[in-house]
């Protein structure tokens, strides 16, 4: 038995690789940020280091899948050879849940996708995520937004993409310097004023009071700003300048 194990190994150990089949999670289906052809090039540096053909003696799986996951697109892979002849490659790519803009910039060269993880990671040439967008002085020089101080904010915007009303309300949050929130409607173009991240669910419950109960009488020509940062008010300014107060119990 030992004999046979051995000659067993050593026998799969000498075939070569017949064909390589890739297979991404199911997300990448709704997001394909990476085509088939984007993981090839990874395995064989863009071609240079074909793989069909090579004994399996002489490919090195670990090696294999820490550069295809040297790409900031990438999640996790994990390589297997089968029965068959074939190096199987299973690709979990990460899913953008906000894109970083920088409108004063040419040709917006430093937009980025922020992921589940909450790190930033570069745009895909093969596919546009219709994602919440984000935007603002705040965002200078930060590579991610899991530091403490960004908890509340990375919460929010996870809340927003996660939640089919305010998912479809919601299309941008502008941020200054002190992490103060403005947040931009899908419809419309009166900004509103969120304040900090803190407080969320306090803050889109005077958001949903604005929406269902002042917003259908008034219509959003009524107004040039509103605000819910405040202590149970919602604060609607007017577009002829002057403000109204709704309490909120």
């Amino acid at each position: 038995m030992v004999l046979l194990v051995i000659f067993a190994e050593k026998w799969y150990a000498s075939q070569s690789c017949k064909k390589i089949s890739i297979v991404f999670n199911e997300e990448h289906q709704q997001m394909p940020l990476l085509s088939q052809q984007d993981i090839r090039n990874l395995l064989s540096e863009s071609g240079k280091k074909p793989l069909e053909g090579k004994p399996f003696e002489q490919i090195d799986l670990n090696f294999l899948e820490n550069r295809v996951e040297s790409s900031p697109l990438v999640k996790s892979c994990q390589i297997s050879r089968n029965l068959r002849g074939w190096l199987e490659v299973r690709i979990e790519t990460h899913r953008p849940i906000a894109r970083l803009v920088q409108p004063d910039l040419p040709d917006n060269g430093l937009d980025k996708y922020l992921n589940e993880e909450g790190r930033f990671m570069p745009l895909s040439d093969r596919y546009t995520a219709r994602v919440l967008l984000l935007s603002g002085p705040y965002f200078d020089r930060k590579n991610h937004l899991r530091a403490r101080q960004d908890t509340a904010l990375f919460n929010l915007i996870k809340s927003i993409e996660q939640d089919s009303l305010w998912k479809a309300q919601i299309e941008w949050l502008e941020l200054d310097t002190q992490g103060e929130i403005t947040m931009w409607p899908q419809v419309g173009d009166t900004p509103i004023e969120f304040g900090t991240a803190n407080a969320r669910d306090l803050k889109f419950q005077k958001m949903s009071v604005f929406f269902r109960n002042i917003l259908p009488l008034r219509g959003w020509n009524s107004f040039s700003k509103v605000s819910v940062k405040y202590k149970n008010q919602v604060v609607c300014t007017r577009a002829s300048s002057d403000s109204m107060a709704v309490a909120i119990p």
